[in-house]
């Protein structure tokens, strides 16, 4: 399955999104829960993710709270990273899992 598609789904699902690095430390959680809708914008994904965690704002989620910064990005179930495009949906289903990691992290 593409992650990434323009059509619209409007039936909420459950998520998990994985906290890695600085996201971590700031949010002092290892994960965090959230509904969003089944094809989000990553704008969506954002503001729901600093409205749960707003220690991420500013740390790995822009201040405006309309993408992430950067030197941070998403991976889907730890198959496919997930674009940053303006207007990009995001296709989830229930228990899917978003990593959310600074690209920048070393190995």
């Amino acid at each position: 399955m593409d992650p990434l598609k323009t059509k619209k789904t409007s039936k909420p699902v459950a998520i998990i999104v994985e906290l890695f690095g600085t996201a971590r430390i700031a949010c002092g959680q290892h994960e965090v829960a959230l509904e969003l809708p089944a094809s989000p914008t990553l704008a969506d994904l954002a503001s729901s993710l600093a409205s749960a965690c707003p220690e991420l704002i500013g740390n790995a989620i822009l201040d405006d709270m309309s993408g992430l910064m950067k030197s941070y990005t998403l991976n889907l179930n730890g198959t496919a990273f997930v674009s940053d495009a303006p207007g990009q949906h995001i296709e989830l289903q229930d228990g899917d899992r978003l990593l959310l990691f600074s690209s920048q992290a070393g190995g």
